[in-house]
Parts: C-alpha cells; structure tokens; sequence
C-alpha cells in the first residue's frame, strides 16, 4: 500500500510540475505567443551595378551585387499590425558587396572585394551594428582620381552616411571623406 501511495505521489508532483509558472519568454524577450505570424518584407535583388573605365593607361572594373545576406532586420508596425495582436512584421534589409578588378599599364591586375566590413573603422561603432552597405558607385574624377560612394543606412529611418573612397593603381583602397546624410526634420 506504502507503495501505491508513494507512486502516486510522485506522479502526481511531476503532473504538477510548471503549473502556475509564468509562460516562457519567446526569440524577443517577451511572452507573446508561441503562435505568432511573422511577415518579413523584402524580396531577393538580383540586380547589379557595373562601371567600367580607364584612367591614365589604367582600367577598372567595378561590379556591386546584392549579397542577399538579410543582414539587418527591423520590426515594423503597420495597420495590419493593429488588428491582430499576434501579428509580427519584420523589414529585411541586405548588405551589397563591390568586386573591383584593376589592369594597370604593365599588365598587372588587382582584385578587391569590398564589404560593409571595409569601413567599419571610418563608421560610428553604434551605427555600424545597424546598418547595411545598400549602395556603392562611382562619384567623380577628382584630380585625375576616381572617387567612389559607398552609402549605408538604418533601415527605415533617416539614419544614413556616404564614405568617399578611392582605388589606386596598385589596388590600394584609401577612405577620403565620411558625410552624414541623414535628414534632420
């Protein structure tokens, strides 16, 4: 009998075990439940940038291409989201990568491959966590120099900054100017 007592005890505490807990934090640190339905916005871009020119016997060729990486995700609200509690809507946002391929005069060629990466030390370390590369193209011809515009930004907001760089003959990738775009209101 002692037994039989015992054996339903304890199934009856491991029955009991996790009643009245409080519900488990779901991925974002709150309660929300498990049954969620998660929107993300932003459809793969297959698109590329190409600029091909030569400068003092020297040709470049610079192709930029989306790497489809969803880099940076930021929750959204939108009117949807009122009406369904349960609703949760993401912006995705990816970085883009530039591949440079330098033939100087004497034959010698120079492949760079530029990321986000390549500027975080010209970048506010906060921003740099948030933003993505979605932009980089030829500037200008500054003395005798090409000039390129990378452009990042936090997306949807107005949080965005340009760095100004050049490539040399040698393949040596030099930052010339960091300028803050964001739209003061």
């Amino acid at each position: 009998m002692r037994i039989s007592a015992l054996t339903i005890l304890i199934l009856v505490v491991i029955s009991c075990n996790g009643q009245g807990k409080s519900p488990e934090k779901n991925a974002f640190g709150d309660n929300r439940p498990k049954s969620d339905t998660v929107k993300i916005f932003l459809e793969p871009d297959f698109s590329s940038y190409k600029f091909d020119t030569t400068i003092n016997q020297t040709a470049y060729q610079m192709t930029t291409y989306c790497l489809n990486d969803s880099a940076v995700f930021n929750e959204t609200f939108s009117d949807d989201r009122s009406k369904n509690e349960n609703l949760i809507e993401f912006s995705v946002a990816h970085n883009f990568a530039t591949d440079f391929i330098i033939t100087s005069n004497n034959d010698k060629v120079f492949k760079l491959h530029i990321t986000k990466e390549n500027f975080k030390d010209s970048l506010p370390t906060d921003f740099i966590k948030i933003c993505h590369m979605w932009r980089n193209e030829f500037s200008k011809i500054e003395n005798g120099q090409l000039v390129f515009r990378a452009t990042f930004a936090q997306p949807d907001t107005d949080y965005q900054m340009s760095v100004l760089y050049s490539m040399t003959e040698k393949g040596k990738f030099e930052i010339l100017k960091v300028e803050d775009e964001s739209v003061d209101e």
